[in-house]
């Protein structure tokens, strides 16, 4: 009779287990889920970010050219010399790529 008590209790217990298992299942799948929409917004902050940054270094670029400073003029024409080479850079690598 005890034997049948102890295989029962521990039916009892794996019953218990395995409902723990499934739970915890659930709840990593929920939070691999929001670990992944955290990740996605992340990314669009951080590409938000880059495009905010350009569009102000752009803006300096042109207070630069506008001020009559002539070292602020000069740091804007070589930016904007960087990114004439930077285009021109681009485009060859698409015409090495047809």
């Amino acid at each position: 009779m005890e034997i049948v008590q102890h295989l029962e209790e521990l039916e009892s217990q794996l019953h218990l287990l395995v409902n723990s298992l499934h739970a915890l299942e659930q709840e990593n799948q929920q939070l691999k889920q929001a670990l992944a929409e955290t990740v996605g917004k992340l990314k669009k902050k951080h590409e938000m970010s880059r495009n905010w940054q350009e569009k102000y270094d752009a803006l300096k670029s042109a207070q630069g050219i506008n001020m009559g400073d002539a070292a602020a003029r000069k740091r804007a024409l070589h930016h904007i010399d960087a990114l004439i080479n930077e285009v021109d850079a681009c485009i060859a690598q698409l015409e090495i790529g047809d």
